[in-house]
């Protein structure tokens, strides 16, 4: 009887063991998971950012590019202006 008593503590020792190791586990992966889920949130939040910003250079590039244009042909109008103004050629599209 001395051993069936030995052998059934074992056995009910054991699955405490791992009814409690098993309890431990399950709270460090909900630990975990949360943690994940956190960065996640975080991470998502950071791209949301990055898209918006991109979308903002975007728009601020094209401004910047049309801006440039539109100097580069105020320039070049300058330019003809004083041309002819200096060697007295008329425009093409100008009449006498």
């Amino acid at each position: 009887m001395n051993m069936l008593s030995w052998l059934a503590g074992l056995i009910i020792g054991a699955a405490a063991a791992w009814q409690i190791t098993r309890g431990y586990a399950a709270a460090d992966l909900n630990q975990l998971r949360v943690r994940l889920e956190e960065q996640i949130g975080y991470w998502q939040g950071e791209a949301e950012r990055a898209a918006a910003r991109a979308e903002q250079l975007s728009e601020q590039t094209a401004a910047w590019a049309a801006g440039c244009q539109q100097g580069r042909e105020d320039v070049l109008s300058v330019a003809r202006a004083l041309t002819q103004r200096n060697t007295g050629i008329a425009h093409p599209h100008q009449t006498r």
